[in-house]
């Protein structure tokens, strides 16, 4: 076993695994403050003893479904598959795994997946890495991104992290058009009220992934008719 001080961050390496995927939204904490806030069935001690601290990964705008459709030009078939993008992203997050390894570092890697196994709070992990607060609609607000982005991946990892991203909570001081006024707090994370956050419009995703992420079976079905 390589000397603690020789194993190379593990916030770099997933950072610089993923990078042009789409899915590049990377964020790190120590394993101390994780298992401050899992519950004890999800504790590192369970899944890596030893882990020293918490990767989280997400994709933001249409950039990670761009290149998904790019892979599934001309290729009908996989459109039978049951969640087409999930296997994409697993694909991708495969070249974190292959890092991690590279580098001689343990880990365990958890999927946001739907069929993912086991299911593990991804909103309570990406705010221990603050890669988003709450807003007033349900959903994690990036201070950049806005509602325009999604959690795909976490590794618990036996190396060195970068400790928690600094950010300003978004939703500070805003009178919260998306929802017409926070007295209007708990309304559900349609695309209308994603449409009004005032953050991060600018990565506001494609149409076609928009219909994918609220219908995904009529998407899948009108894509598999057209696949290209």
């Amino acid at each position: 076993m390589r000397p603690v001080s020789a194993v190379p961050n593990a916030t770099v390496l997933i950072r610089e695994a993923l990078a042009g995927t789409g899915v590049e939204l990377v964020a790190s904490c120590g394993a101390e403050a994780y298992d401050a806030a899992a519950p004890p069935a999800y504790r590192s001690g369970v899944w890596l003893p030893g882990a020293r601290g918490l990767i989280v990964a997400g994709s933001a705008g249409p950039a990670l479904w761009r290149r998904f459709r790019e892979d599934m030009r001309g290729e009908r078939a996989k459109w039978d598959q049951p969640h087409p993008l999930d296997r994409f992203v697993s694909a991708i997050l495969a070249r974190g795994d292959a890092a991690l390894e590279s580098a001689g570092v343990r880990f365990r890697r958890f999927e946001a997946a739907f069929h993912a196994n086991p299911r593990v709070d991804f909103v309570a992990m990406a705010r221990l890495v603050n890669l988003g607060r709450p807003g007033p609609f349900g959903m994690l607000i990036h201070p950049e991104y806005g509602a325009w982005w999604a959690l795909r991946g976490a590794w618990l990892v036996d190396a060195e992290v970068d400790p928690p991203l600094a950010i300003r909570p978004p939703c500070d001081g805003c009178p919260a058009p998306c929802v017409g006024g926070w007295s209007h707090a708990g309304a559900a994370a349609t695309v209308e009220v994603r449409s009004r956050c005032v953050v991060g419009q600018e990565a506001r995703y494609d149409e076609e992934q928009i219909a994918y992420h609220y219908d995904r079976a009529a998407t899948v079905a009108r894509l598999r008719g057209g696949a290209d």
